[in-house]
């Protein structure tokens, strides 16, 4: 089965980021490659969290070495985290990898994870001649590697100034403000009287609309009807800031990452997560500020795919 790619992916779901960048990558795959792409079976259900994220990938591990030892082309797309350095120590080093992703965002850069990190770094540049990234965060670290895979593109349509019911909209994930930042700014914002809506996990809270985990039709629908977004305080160009951004919303995303954002887009301002009340001024001036329509963005990541 020589023109046969057989690729591990921990996550193919289309509501989560994991999900869609994992499609995202296998579309890319598909067209540069003349190859059949065979997915190997992973219907395991965990419940556990840790079994889920740290032991599950390397069953995906393993079953690759299987097939590489039997002759056959390999990928693996993800889990794959920074400082996860067991799965790039284990891996073939003529592994097709998928984009690699992690952030810098101080709440989860502690010490340990830096120390992991700095581990993986040696193993890439070791064992694999070019990766691709998911952002921008490492790219002092790789500057000769592939970055922002996530944002290929990025097109931003002209929209009616229509009446919108919503104030803010908020992709909510408990799991990554464990010190309650987005949280806070959250709940305070509800108190000034802002029409808040918040997707996948809830805010608790009787002036707050949770709606959970929406499709992406539903979440087009909301958007319409909204004007300013909060994004994600651990991703700069989240496939949620970008689809709120292409809808010409205003979003405000973490201050940590503003020395990242190269394109200068309008209608994006950082925000102090852990500032409540300046955050809260911001967003007060610049909720009102007129739209600016941005300029196209595309990325080209075709040599990857070409000499992956």
């Amino acid at each position: 089965m020589k023109n046969t790619i057989f690729y591990w992916s921990s996550n193919n779901n289309a509501r989560s980021g994991e999900g869609i960048l994992s499609k995202h990558f296998l579309s890319d795959l598909k067209k540069f490659k003349k190859s059949k792409i065979i997915k190997i079976p992973n219907n395991y259900k965990f419940e556990n969290i840790f079994v889920k994220n740290y032991i599950y990938p390397l069953i995906g591990v393993f079953k690759l070495w299987i097939k590489y030892l039997n002759g056959n082309k390999i990928c693996y797309i993800n889990y794959l985290p920074l400082w996860n350095f067991l799965i790039f120590l284990l891996l073939p080093s003529k592994v097709i990898l998928g984009p690699i992703t992690g952030t810098i965002s101080s709440e989860r850069n502690f010490f340990l994870k830096k120390k992991l990190e700095k581990i993986s770094k040696l193993i890439i540049i070791l064992k694999f001649k070019k990766c691709l990234f998911a952002n921008n965060f490492y790219k002092d670290y790789f500057n000769e590697h592939y970055h922002n895979y996530i944002i290929s593109e990025l097109k931003f349509k002209r929209t009616k100034n229509k009446k919108k019911k919503f104030d803010l909209i908020i992709y909510y994930r408990k799991n990554y403000d464990q010190k309650k930042n987005l949280y806070n700014l959250v709940t305070y914002l509800s108190q000034k009287k802002f029409k808040i809506v918040v997707i996948a996990d809830k805010i608790k809270s009787k002036d707050i609309i949770n709606l959970g985990y929406i499709n992406e039709n539903q979440l087009n629908l909301i958007l319409k009807k909204t004007r300013c977004a909060i994004a994600n305080k651990e991703n700069l160009y989240s496939y949620f800031t970008q689809n709120c951004l292409s809808k010409n919303l205003k979003v405000f995303y973490n201050k940590e990452f503003k020395k990242l954002e190269k394109f200068k887009l309008n209608n994006f301002y950082s925000i102090p997560y852990d500032n409540v009340r300046g955050a809260y001024k911001i967003i007060k001036k610049k909720q009102t500020l007129s739209i600016k329509l941005n300029k196209n963005i595309k990325l080209n990541f075709n040599d990857y795919f070409k000499n992956v």
